[in-house]
């Protein structure tokens, strides 16, 4: 026989509702320990069915309920993020949406254990997308990956994106386990090609710091030649002090660039200032680990590209880039640095096994880039057929909910 009112736990929370064998069951309201947090709504024999949960942290959740674990159809509202999908044994499971409030931020897609996994579709800060496959959060196997023109990409700095690996079920006193997977920022950048490899660029750092300190070393002679031996002494102490400053201004500012353009994760070209503002980047190949690595093409839409082996977001194995006047460099990289073969304006490569390495590479590479342009397409396909589904389940979950709360 079923019977209600009112009862108070010995930790300061309460429950008002219907009660059944010294159970909650029909509808009711219950607070959480000192009255912090609370779950409105329908209820089974002690368990929640379907209502609206709100943890003492302010994230709450509005779905069905499965044995004390959240299952079925959901909306969760967790810090600046909205999940609104499907959930299993209390973690996002099989489909469902996540976007944030305050950005463009989205990934739409499959999950499993409260992670991105299987197809799905990524949408970052700055606007830029991938589209492909997924494992354990990361993406992992084939997809593709689109940039936004470089000028916007250099203005929304690291981290592009919140990482949106999951955190575990809040409990009803307000903690949470954080799952093993993924930091809190994770930095995903679509500008991974360079026109110039890794040493050439740290060459040239170098020759402009010693310009600088020629030109700091030249004017303080012609300063010199012009004054007293007393007011030599005072403008030599005055222009060195000027001198080392200017020098170490400019290292900490390349360093503080370095690491606003996100360097660690490959998000831009490593100090090429001669990149256009409307220039963009895609990827097309394999993906391991949330980083190109395998067989793919890069391309960027002023004309450079590479075609060939990656690994970690470098050109790594054997490879070709194409520049943007129609030259060629290949043969086998190194961290993103050519170690045998072809360099730019040189006589062709005609070493046969190289060659043939060369030319087995690039057409690896254009078949994982139309194997990954076709796992894109299935993404978006899969993405564009349970959305409606999704969206359509949680509005008659959302009125089940409202009437068990009244």
């Amino acid at each position: 026989m079923s019977t209600g009112g009112r009862f108070n736990f010995d930790d300061g929370g309460s429950y008002c509702g219907g009660w059944e064998e010294g159970k909650a069951h029909g509808h009711g309201i219950c607070t959480g320990p000192k009255g912090q947090g609370e779950y409105a709504g329908s209820w089974s024999h002690g368990f929640e069915v379907v209502g609206i949960y709100t943890w003492p942290s302010g994230n709450t959740y509005q779905g069905t309920w499965a044995q004390g674990k959240r299952h079925g159809i959901g909306v969760e509202n967790k810090g600046k993020w909205v999940y609104k999908g499907e959930w299993t044994h209390g973690f996002k499971g099989r489909y469902g949406v996540r976007e944030s409030t305050g950005t463009s931020g989205k990934y739409e897609g499959t999950w499993n254990n409260g992670l991105q996994d299987g197809y799905g579709t990524e949408t970052y800060s700055d606007g830029g997308t991938y589209q492909g496959q997924w494992v354990g959060g990361m993406r992992h196997g084939y997809g593709v990956r689109q940039s936004v023109p470089y000028g916007m990409a250099a203005v929304i700095r690291s981290p592009l994106r919140t990482s949106i690996n999951s955190l575990r079920s809040e409990h009803s006193n307000g903690t949470a386990l954080l799952t093993a997977a993924g930091s809190p920022a994770v930095s995903r950048g679509g500008f991974v090609l360079t026109a110039h490899s890794e040493a050439e660029l740290l060459k040239n750092k170098k020759k402009g710091l010693f310009r600088r300190s020629l030109l700091s070393g030249l004017k303080l002679r012609k300063s010199e030649s012009k004054s007293s031996l007393a007011s030599q002494r005072s403008k030599q102490s005055s222009f060195r002090s000027e001198a080392g400053l200017s020098t170490v201004s400019s290292a900490a500012s390349d360093i503080n660039s370095t690491i606003s353009l996100g360097e660690g994760e490959g998000e831009l070209p490593l100090g090429e200032d001669d990149v256009d503002a409307t220039t963009t980047e895609s990827y097309a190949g394999e993906w391991k680990n949330d980083k190109r690595t395998g067989c793919g093409v890069s391309r960027r839409s002023d004309g450079l590209h590479y075609q060939g082996e990656w690994l970690g977001n470098k050109r790594h194995g054997y490879g070709c880039t194409t520049f943007p006047d129609g030259t060629k460099e290949e043969g086998k990289y190194k961290q993103n640095v050519l170690v045998s073969g072809k360099r730019k304006n040189l006589i062709p490569l005609r070493a046969s096994k190289i060659r043939e390495k060369v030319d087995r590479a690039v057409e690896a590479a254009d078949k994982a880039a139309d194997i990954a342009k076709q796992k894109a397409e299935i993404a978006l396909s899969s993405c564009l057929l349970t959305s409606k589904s999704t969206r359509t389940q949680c509005q008659h979950t959302f009125s089940k909910q409202t009437k068990a709360v009244s």
